[in-house]
């Protein structure tokens, strides 16, 4: 069963009767439906796709979805609106095959022969008639990747079914549709704590969606179960049992870090924790933290948050988790300077959370120093609650302008086109679009640019934050083994991301332009930094230069004539600036200086404009020559060999003649190695980390280029 990470709407405006319905925006997860008779006591995220019956088309033959869980989300709500359930059936591929899995057969839940009864069982049953009928109705998805991009396409659709299909409006009644959301189980917990029994909370529900009754998405008995199983949950004793663990995983492992606080009579009111490899990759990726407070255990009544961040391979990195009693400014206020304790009080330079007032003025007071921002993706998931009622059919429209406006370049542009924006979609008088323009320092692009963000400014680290404990917290996760399952979450994740960074070292390399000084950042920076500054560099061949005045230059884009940007170059100290304040938000160069570096013949990036946190060198996993580590690494060689050598025959032949050779030469060699031991730490809490210096890969330039390179070195030592 997957994890519910639950996300809590409670609006910024602070109009009480202001409801966001998280049900309505989070429509790119697709979650598992959740057993109804077992309480919520993860964090999660609610069932959102199944929740809306969305009438979509029929799928066809060439249809593109951004992921599998996107295609079977929209065959979903195709089935629902057509009276039948999808169930997941065969599927080709695996995490060894380069392309992982890469086909899926989504089918009707009645395909497939009947399934065999067991002699024991047959007694038992009643004689029915079997559930499954060789439908042939289907939707086979196959994986494409084209450019970098990855879309599954839709090689072939039957809905041919072969029995009869129930009405749309009966299709709720299937188990698979049946479920509590996230937002109805918070609600059904606190009517049942003001004493209002399962008929009362049904009608009431019912009142406040203004549905008939039977319109829910679950029944009167799908919601004695919930109660039921939720009754059983002890906070006070499960919160001691917590601490407890606590405790014990300290005594194992020394560098575990924990800080609580107990009110009334030893009971847990906040705890926050974190692992010894996390705390070391806060020293080093540190300098920008993601602070997510949207979750909540609800069965406990509990929020929580967590703290990530990005590496230099762009991998989501776990720092620490909280859980608190309540959402009030104070308990905020603790977690922040419990987080700070944990971190040896290293304070981040910039700080993204979600669009809260609470926690504004808890990083006001406990982050002074620390440039507080609002997450875009969490904006973005409000807009609906906020503007898709008034504008309608508009309300796409708007979105696609919301998200282009706030990543313009300057404040000026800024303010004029939101005004405009305004007026085009009658929004003057709406007390959210005037909220929103009110904090447009906190979440506009142009007023965040003075500060290192590490590319979290745009929305594409979201579904990797959202997905970083999913299989590792279900609904049978009880409170005193959360800090337990996180830490395997953790370790799971610090394995996945080694493997994925070994494998992006062992991958070509591809100069686009014939700059030097793109060959250059190439053997410095890690494979997602360079695909930063390389798209910076090609973008940069589209804009003009005009010298201003000595080391000034004005950088436009060759259509435009007016505008632009201005940079300064000096040359005697190699500083060099922007007014796009580019390399200050993301830590690369910008493309307005990468012209200006081209044009005064710069081969060589100065030093301090590659940074640390960025180059390859900086690394999270340990050194080890164990077996593990050789396994890994050798499969993940493998896999780019695999990719490479299969797509010519000639290809083929050259490297199954040397892997033959290599193999027999392997298997005369000694079996086993004195020098090395192979001894590795159990997990990534216990490791002993060391930033290693990795081997500088350059592929596919021709010789010439490293020549000049080569060149620019002695003729600069020279000089």
């Amino acid at each position: 069963m997957k994890a519910h990470w639950s996300h809590k709407q409670r609006c910024p405006c602070g109009d009480d009767q202001c409801y966001l319905d998280a049900e309505s925006y989070e429509e790119d997860e697709l979650v598992e439906p959740m057993h109804l008779t077992e309480p919520n006591l993860s964090l999660g995220t609610p069932q959102t796709s199944l929740g809306v019956n969305k009438i979509v088309a029929s799928p066809y033959v060439g249809q593109s979805f951004q992921s599998d869980d996107e295609a079977l989300d929209y065959y979903t709500n195709f089935a629902r609106n057509n009276g039948f359930l999808v169930r997941r059936e065969r599927s080709k591929g695996n995490p060894e095959h380069p392309l992982g899995v890469y086909k899926r057969e989504l089918v009707c839940h009645r395909a497939g022969p009947p399934l065999p009864i067991k002699s024991g069982e047959a007694k038992r049953q009643r004689k029915k008639k079997p559930s499954r009928c060789k439908c042939d109705a289907q939707m086979v998805i196959k994986k494409n990747i084209s450019a970098g991009i990855t879309r599954w396409v839709v090689v072939n659709f039957s809905n041919v079914h072969n029995h009869e299909l129930l009405d749309s409006n009966d299709a709720q009644y299937f188990p698979g549709y049946r479920y509590i959301s996230a937002v109805d189980r918070e609600r059904i917990l606190a009517l049942a704590k003001g004493g209002c029994n399962v008929n009362l909370i049904m009608r009431a529900l019912e009142m406040e969606k203004g549905v008939r009754p039977g319109e829910l998405t679950f029944t009167e008995k799908d919601l004695k179960n919930f109660l039921q199983a939720s009754m059983s949950i002890n906070p006070e004793s499960e919160g001691s049992e917590l601490l407890k663990a606590c405790k014990a995983m300290k005594e194992k492992n020394p560098d575990f870090r924990y800080e609580f606080t107990l009110y009334e009579i030893n009971k847990l009111e906040h705890l926050a924790w974190s692992y010894a490899g996390s705390v070391r990759a806060y020293k080093l990726f540190g300098d920008v933290v993601f602070f997510d407070t949207t979750y909540c255990l609800h069965s406990y009544d509990r929020p929580a948050g967590v703290w990530f961040g990005v590496d230099n391979h762009g991998h989501t990195i776990f720092f620490c988790c909280v859980v608190l009693l309540d959402e009030k400014p104070d308990s905020y206020k603790w977690a922040l300077q419990a987080f700070l304790r944990l971190m040896d009080k290293k304070f981040p330079q910039t700080i993204l959370t979600d669009f809260h007032m609470g926690l504004k003025d808890a990083i006001s007071v406990g982050l002074p120093s620390t440039k507080h921002a609002f997450s875009i993706w969490h904006l973005m998931s409000k807009l609906p609650g906020w503007f898709s009622a008034s504008l309608g059919p508009q309300y796409e429209k708007f979105k696609s302008e919301f998200y282009r406006i706030h990543d313009l370049d300057t404040e000026e542009e800024f303010e004029h086109q939101w005004n405009q924006m305004v007026v085009d979609f009658g929004l003057g008088s709406d007390k959210h679009a005037a909220l929103l323009f009110s904090y447009r320092s906190y979440w506009a692009v142009p007023y965040l640019r003075n500060w290192f963000f590490g590319g979290l400014l745009t929305t594409g680290h979201s579904m990797s934050i959202r997905s970083f404990f999913r299989g590792f917290l279900n609904s049978q996760t009880r409170l005193k083994d959360i800090v337990e399952q996180v830490g395997v979450a953790v370790d799971f994740q610090n394995q996945a991301g080694e493997e994925a960074t070994t494998q992006q070292s062992q991958q070509n390399i591809k100069i686009r332009t014939c700059l030097p000084i793109e060959e250059h950042a190439s053997t410095i920076l890690t494979h997602y930094a360079f695909e930063m500054f390389q798209k910076e560099i090609m973008l940069s061949t589209q804009f003009a230069v005009f010298e201003t005045s000595r080391e000034n230059y004005l950088v436009r884009h060759h259509l435009k004539s007016d505008g632009g940007h201005m940079v300064s170059c000096i040359a005697s100290n190699e500083d060099i600036c922007c007014t796009c304040r580019g390399f200050e938000c993301t830590g690369i160069l910008c493309r307005h200086t990468l012209r200006v570096l081209s044009l005064k013949n710069c081969f060589l990036i100065p030093e301090k404009y590659l940074l640390h946190r960025w180059r390859r060198e900086s690394s999270l996993f340990p050194r080890s020559s164990g077996y593990k580590y050789r396994s890994q690494a050798l499969r993940s060689l493998a896999s780019i060999i695999i990719q490479e050598s299969s797509i010519t025959k000639d290809r083929f032949d050259y490297v199954q003649w040397h892997l033959s050779r290599l193999l027999n030469h392997v298997r005369d060699m000694p079996a086993t190695d004195e020098a090395a031991s192979d001894l590795e730490p159990s997990s990534s809490f216990d490791a002993t980390v060391d930033v290693v210096p990795a081997r500088s890969i350059t592929r596919g330039r021709p010789r010439k280029i490293r020549g000049i390179v080569k060149v620019t070195k002695e003729m600069q030592a020279s000089s």
